[in-house]
């Protein structure tokens, strides 16, 4: 807590020395709710409801999103407050394109997001990459979600081929304004928020958020403590050159649960089934409830977590702007779990659950992450022509240090026992002492890119083509790393990754866009290929869209279609004998190939409309096909589906109704419905509705709202992502005050 203090302290002797500077007129006053930084590089005040009109996500400045020839989704931050989003997780149900692995309040570090099928382990924080894929997101800090869809190292670098999630922080306004949040639920999570924006001069405002978040969660064992605590200041150093600075700190302290043992084979003997029982439900004695959770009480994790952003605009004349950011992130995060392998037996023809061998897991990481970047931007009219261009340039520091140790197996958990002596077992220090890895990873990667917005024939087209160039080395140290080549390597990056895009405006309310574009996720580290070199490609991603985006009916209907193909190249596997024998060497083991390849292909498409008055009805499709284009180890798999892939089919209609009358006024009703269908593999499908009642009104002359929430109405038995399991019916009881 005394970081906490220090940043509280900090924070406050900032905002009273930059209070002391004397206001100098400002040119023209900026609308009441609009916030106080220069255009080109900042979103907010774009949105009209549920609707975002700009985005950040393409080129790094402020874009139409009808003239930006990607596909891009944004979430408002009204949006996410409507479904009762807390986390990036809960918001991923009403994306196209995307697929949540897990939830975030969760033991595996493996939980995110597909995004067009393709796992995306690192989300984004206002265009930089997050150290680690364990992060944490608070809905409460953030201003909104952009999904940029599709290869994408143009904007962002090293990204996984099926694009980027990247949620843009909140920052300070011009008027005065407070929110105060209290919700609680059945199952005994109990939270607070506020939300407060204190203009302090003319040229100085302030942003301050905090949460409180605590108690238990459905499943067994499961809780957790959250404290966010969210500072901004935007201070207008002179008629042309403004500063932004922001710090987020996330205390997390919870008891997660694993839903998932072993392979995905196990995973089946824990899985819904259509005729409404689980498999092992009451035979012969073995009995899985929903909630059920072999790792007991004692799983622990302990995190901290900070973010710090600091930007300077400077705009030259009305031709030249130019942004210098500096950006920090560090994850220390402290886990103890148990974890194991389920094996099973035969009941009257039916597999089920016998055993768990239970083992404990120790892992002592640290990420951090120091990011700095520089755009100049310009803009030029000539023959009848606009240009915008963007000349940028990055510079990333990202350090890992990860202790881990195991213990020797621990007592199993034995069905229909109840207890297993291996959640007190691990509480004995001394039983951890198989040393497991002693990981130390530095990148050091610069970039520079160049990136051109025509627009064409009296704003009709506007075609975008880009370049961005990364360089960087990677060194890894892992001395118990079982494999002697991969205890120290070092290995060299350099990837370029053109971007290229046309929109035709067709009408005014229709235009048609087409793109392609290159990614890289990087080069896989601690690796070796058959003559015991590093691996030295990288993992990468090409991609074309083609698509719709159109306005009807006073914007009161907007559409966005897109169909897509991505593959995925240089994945690595392990080299079998005609490898080797191929290349003329002898048999080694644990080297590897970098030529498996997938691809995924289909098409989704975005649907805001207003039927009428005081009606919103916001609409999302996903058809996906992923599956393995080569694999020369495993032939077998080629036109299968993707190891824990993503299904064929998904869809979510959320909708909002202000119901009419003057008796009526004040309340509000919303309803959705999630559907995922059962091709994602060992996964089943489900479809999940999801309701809400509230009303405003106001009291002592104050705005308040009160919202009771049903998630999962029919209180089915869902999986959620592969990772985790979906809560079973959930009500929530949420109060807020405006003021």
């Amino acid at each position: 807590m005394r970081l906490v203090a220090t940043l509280l302290a900090t924070f406050s002797l900032l905002c009273a020395a930059f209070g002391q500077v004397p206001a100098t007129p400002a040119a023209a006053p900026a609308a009441a709710e609009d916030p106080i930084v220069m255009s080109e590089f900042n979103v907010a005040g774009t949105n009209d409801g549920w609707m975002a009109t700009n985005t950040l996500s393409g080129t790094r400045t402020n874009m139409q999103l009808k003239d930006l020839p990607r596909s891009v989704q944004v979430l408002t931050s009204e949006f996410m407050s409507d479904i009762g989003a807390l986390t990036m997780t809960d918001a991923s149900d009403y994306m196209s394109g995307i697929t949540s692995v897990g939830d975030q309040d969760q033991t595996n570090d493996n939980n995110g997001y597909q995004v067009r099928g393709f796992r995306q382990n690192r989300p984004y924080r206002n265009g930089i990459r997050e150290p680690s894929p364990s992060m944490l997101f608070d809905s409460a800090t953030m201003d909104r979600i952009e999904v940029l869809k599709g290869p994408s190292s143009l904007l962002s670098g090293v990204v996984d081929a099926g694009g980027m999630m990247n949620s843009i922080s909140k920052i300070p306004g011009t008027k005065r304004a407070a929110t105060i949040t209290l919700r609680g639920d059945n199952w005994g999570m109990r939270r607070g928020d506020a939300d407060v924006t204190i203009p302090l001069t003319k040229r100085l405002a302030s942003r301050l958020v905090w949460v409180r978040q605590s108690g238990d969660a459905w499943q067994q064992y499961a809780w957790n403590n959250r404290t966010v605590l969210y500072g901004a200041l935007s201070y207008k150093l002179t008629e042309n050159t403004r500063l932004t600075t922001n710090v987020e700190y996330i205390d997390y302290l919870a008891g997660l649960p694993a839903p998932r043992q072993g392979g995905t084979s196990a995973l089946t003997y824990l899985t819904f089934r259509g005729n409404n029982i689980l498999n092992g439900l009451w035979v012969h004695g073995v009995y899985i409830p929903w909630d059920f959770n072999p790792f007991g009480p004692n799983n622990r994790r302990d995190q901290q977590i900070i973010r710090n952003g600091n930007q300077v605009e400077h705009r030259f004349n009305a031709m030249f702007s130019l942004r210098a950011s500096a950006n920090y992130s560090r994850s220390k995060k402290y886990d103890r779990r148990v974890n194991g392998a389920m094996t099973t037996r035969k009941v009257d023809g039916l597999d089920v659950p016998n055993t768990i061998t239970l083992l404990g897991t120790d892992d002592d990481d640290t990420f951090k992450t120091f990011t700095s970047q520089a755009d100049l931007v310009g803009r030029f009219k000539y023959f009848g022509i606009e240009q915008q261009s963007i000349l940028g340039a990055e510079f990333i520091d990202y350090d890992q240090i990860r202790f881990r140790f195991n213990t020797a197996p621990l007592s199993p958990y034995l069905f229909s026992t109840g207890t297993a002596g291996g959640w007190t077992e691990m509480l004995d220090d001394w039983r951890w002492n198989i040393p497991n890895a002693r990981v130390k990873s530095q990148v050091r990667r610069y970039a520079y890119s160049l990136t051109n917005v025509f627009a064409l024939f009296n704003s009709r087209v506007f075609l975008m083509a880009g370049m961005r160039h990364d360089m960087g080395t990677i060194a890894s140290q892992n001395p118990l790393s079982t494999n002697v080549l991969a205890r120290n390597t070092v290995s060299d990056e350099n990837a370029v990754s053109p971007t290229f895009g046309l929109t035709y405006r067709v009408t005014t309310n229709l235009s048609v866009f087409a793109s392609t574009s290159r990614s890289f996720s990087g080069v896989p580290v601690g690796s070796v290929d058959i003559y015991g070199d590093p691996l030295s490609k990288h993992i990468s991603g090409e991609g074309i869209d083609g698509g719709i985006k159109a306005a009807f009916l006073e914007n009161r209907l907007i559409i966005n279609a897109t169909a897509f193909q991505v593959d995925r190249l240089n994945e690595t596997r392990t080299a079998i004998e005609q490898d080797y024998l191929d290349a003329g060497l002898g048999i080694q083991t644990g080297r590897s190939i970098q030529d498996v390849s997938a691809r995924t292909r289909g098409w989704e498409t975005d649907i805001m409309v207003r039927p009428f008055p005081g009606h919103q009805v916001a609409i999302t499709y996903t058809n996906l096909h992923a599956f393995v284009l080569s694999n020369r180890s495993n032939p077998n798999s080629v036109g299968g589906p993707l190891s824990q892939g993503p299904g064929r089919e998904s869809w979510s209609v959320f909708q909002k109704y202000d119901l009419p009358g003057q008796m009526l006024k004040g309340f509000t009703v919303t309803h959705s419905l999630v559907f995922r269908d059962g091709k994602r593999p060992n996964v089943p499908g489900f479809l999940r509705q999801d309701a809400s009642a509230s009303y405003r009104t106001r009291l002592f002359n104050k705005s308040v709202s009160i919202v009771l929430r049903v998630q999962n109405v029919q209180d089915i038995m869902y999986w959620q992502g592969f990772q985790a399991r979906g809560a079973p019916r959930t009500t929530s009881l949420q109060v807020t005050t405006r003021f």
